[in-house]
């Protein structure tokens, strides 16, 4: 197995461990906090997602990791196809688009990014639901009680997941630019 091979591998590997550790950060902690009001959604794959994104330059790559990963999420989380499976791609090809109006990647950047990232996923989830008639909630409950929520919850869990995040999707990316 070539060097390229090994780092999409590894790069699928990173997103399916963030995609089970998303399920597993619900089910273990959050359940306690999320009651009938407030409800909090951690967000790691789309943190893996992001960061990946920021750092790999192939798009059609993108468009099938936001794909297949979206196909998953659906199926495994809210069982309906086409949520995650429209959202995913157009927010990596949106981020891969709009990435080199910075010339520098640092973490108030990323973080700026993941933050733009999650409110459109969330909102673009809500408005979907909506338009399917599978939710019921008025548009400032759904900012007050989930958005804001969820928004803070993944922005503090970013930070201090941050470092580690970056130094293993930069070298999960490294070498595919360099053996080109």
């Amino acid at each position: 197995m070539n060097v390229k091979r090994r780092k999409i591998f590894g790069q699928v590997l990173f997103i399916l461990l963030a995609f089970y550790l998303d399920g597993l950060i619900k089910w273990a902690f959050l359940n306690n906090i999320n009651h009938e009001t407030i409800m909090i959604l951690p967000q790691l794959m789309l943190m893996a997602v992001v960061m990946l994104t920021m750092r790999i330059e192939d798009r059609r790559q993108l468009i099938i990791y936001g794909i297949v990963f979206g196909v998953l999420y659906d199926s495994y989380y809210y069982g309906i196809i086409g949520l995650y499976t429209i959202l995913l791609p157009l927010l990596m090809v949106g981020i891969d688009h709009f990435r080199y109006l910075l010339i520098k990647n640092n973490m108030g950047y990323d973080i700026s990014i993941y933050f733009l990232a999650l409110t459109f996923l969330q909102t673009g989830i809500y408005l979907l639901e909506k338009l399917l008639q599978q939710t019921s909630t008025d548009v400032f409950d759904f900012i007050t009680y989930t958005l804001g929520p969820t928004l803070l919850w993944n922005i503090v869990v970013f930070f201090v997941i941050y470092i580690p995040l970056a130094n293993m999707s930069a070298w999960l990316v490294k070498y595919r630019r360099d053996s080109k």
